[in-house]
Protein backbone atom coordinates (compact mmCIF):
# COMPACT_ATOMS: atom_id res chain seq x y z
CA UNK A 1 0.00 0.00 0.00
CA UNK A 2 1.16 3.49 -0.78
CA UNK A 3 1.60 5.88 2.06
CA UNK A 4 -0.72 8.84 1.59
CA UNK A 5 1.29 12.04 1.55
CA UNK A 6 0.05 15.18 3.20
CA UNK A 7 -0.34 18.13 0.89
CA UNK A 8 2.14 20.90 1.42
CA UNK A 9 0.83 24.33 2.32
CA UNK A 10 2.47 25.84 -0.75
CA UNK A 11 0.54 23.41 -2.97
CA UNK A 12 -2.70 24.54 -1.39
CA UNK A 13 -1.71 28.19 -1.84
CA UNK A 14 -0.88 27.65 -5.50
CA UNK A 15 -4.25 25.99 -6.04
CA UNK A 16 -5.90 28.94 -4.30
CA UNK A 17 -4.06 31.42 -6.53
CA UNK A 18 -5.09 29.43 -9.60
CA UNK A 19 -8.74 29.42 -8.51
CA UNK A 20 -8.51 33.15 -7.77
CA UNK A 21 -7.24 33.95 -11.27
CA UNK A 22 -9.75 31.68 -13.00
CA UNK A 23 -12.61 33.38 -11.14
CA UNK A 24 -11.07 36.79 -11.87
CA UNK A 25 -10.91 36.12 -15.61
CA UNK A 26 -14.49 34.83 -15.69
CA UNK A 27 -15.81 37.85 -13.79
CA UNK A 28 -13.79 40.22 -16.01
CA UNK A 29 -15.25 38.64 -19.16
CA UNK A 30 -18.78 38.81 -17.82
CA UNK A 31 -18.30 42.44 -16.78
CA UNK A 32 -16.90 43.30 -20.21
CA UNK A 33 -19.84 41.64 -21.98
CA UNK A 34 -22.47 43.25 -19.75
CA UNK A 35 -20.99 46.77 -19.50
CA UNK A 36 -19.30 46.75 -22.91
CA UNK A 37 -16.19 48.35 -21.43
CA UNK A 38 -12.96 47.31 -19.75
CA UNK A 39 -13.50 46.73 -16.00
CA UNK A 40 -10.63 48.95 -14.79
CA UNK A 41 -11.47 48.72 -11.10
CA UNK A 42 -11.79 44.95 -11.29
CA UNK A 43 -8.39 44.70 -12.97
CA UNK A 44 -6.81 46.87 -10.26
CA UNK A 45 -8.28 44.73 -7.50
CA UNK A 46 -7.40 41.54 -9.34
CA UNK A 47 -3.75 42.46 -9.73
CA UNK A 48 -3.57 43.70 -6.14
CA UNK A 49 -5.09 40.48 -4.80
CA UNK A 50 -2.70 38.36 -6.85
CA UNK A 51 0.26 40.35 -5.55
CA UNK A 52 -0.89 39.87 -1.95
CA UNK A 53 -1.26 36.12 -2.44
CA UNK A 54 2.21 35.85 -3.96
CA UNK A 55 3.69 37.89 -1.10
CA UNK A 56 2.04 35.66 1.50
CA UNK A 57 3.21 32.48 -0.24
CA UNK A 58 6.75 33.89 -0.36
CA UNK A 59 6.65 34.67 3.36
CA UNK A 60 5.41 31.16 4.11
CA UNK A 61 8.26 29.65 2.10
CA UNK A 62 10.85 31.82 3.86
CA UNK A 63 9.42 30.98 7.29
CA UNK A 64 9.34 27.27 6.46
CA UNK A 65 12.96 27.28 5.30
CA UNK A 66 14.02 29.20 8.41
CA UNK A 67 12.21 26.71 10.67
CA UNK A 68 13.77 23.76 8.85
CA UNK A 69 17.26 25.25 9.31
CA UNK A 70 16.63 25.79 13.03
CA UNK A 71 15.53 22.17 13.45
CA UNK A 72 18.60 20.81 11.61
CA UNK A 73 21.51 23.18 12.36
CA UNK A 74 24.26 20.70 11.34
CA UNK A 75 23.02 20.10 7.81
Amino acid sequence: MKKQTRKKKIDQIVKGVLAYWVIFVIVAWITFWVKDSVPDTLVQFGLGGGAVELLISGLIEIARDKLNKEEKPNE
